[in-house]
């Protein structure tokens, strides 16, 4: 009985292939988590430094005419107390008509044959904006943006108070 004993401590372990497969597991494994922080680093030094853009749509009620054509594209939109950029105002396509707009467009009203003031639609891009839920957060100032909310706003030659009707990812 004793001998027995000693052969079965003096045996040496043989390689096996349950061996050889717990070390590819292994293997796998650590490669797999080097992968996925390289992977996770180079999609953080990509998006980094990029803002993001929205564009933000607006109707502008019982605005005069000549608001609507002192107002360009590509003009900076502020908000009216401060020096809070929010974007620049862009052009769009309205989605029921088809329609190019450049910066403001009249909406369709009924109104009085000599009336100067009309609704119109606008849209402004906003520049290093965040998405959070429901909006926005816009700039440095983290103004919060959404449907709904109405802003005092203005440009180097108009100013203006809009309400917004819509935010979708610029693109």
């Amino acid at each position: 009985m004793d001998e027995t004993k000693t052969k079965k401590r003096t045996r040496k372990h043989a390689f096996s292939a349950v061996d050889a497969v717990l070390i590819l597991l292994l293997v796998a494994a650590v490669a797999g988590v080097v992968l996925r922080v390289v992977t996770t680093q180079k999609q953080a030094d990509a998006t980094e430094g990029a803002p993001t853009m929205y564009a933000v749509y607006f109707e502008v009620e019982e605005t005069h005419e000549d608001v609507l054509a002192s107002v360009a594209s590509f003009d900076a939109v502020y908000l009216l107390d401060g020096d809070a950029r929010l974007g620049y105002m862009g052009a769009y396509r309205d989605r029921d008509t088809g329609e190019f707009h450049i910066a403001l467009t009249p909406a369709p009203a009924e109104g009085a044959e000599g009336d100067r003031r009309v609704t119109a639609l606008g849209c402004f891009v906003a520049t290093e904006a965040e998405n959070t839920a429901g909006g926005l957060l816009v700039g440095k100032s983290g103004l919060y943006l959404a449907p709904g909310a109405c802003l005092e706003v203005r440009t180097d030659r108009a100013r203006m108070t809009i309400r917004i009707t819509e935010i979708l990812p610029h693109s």
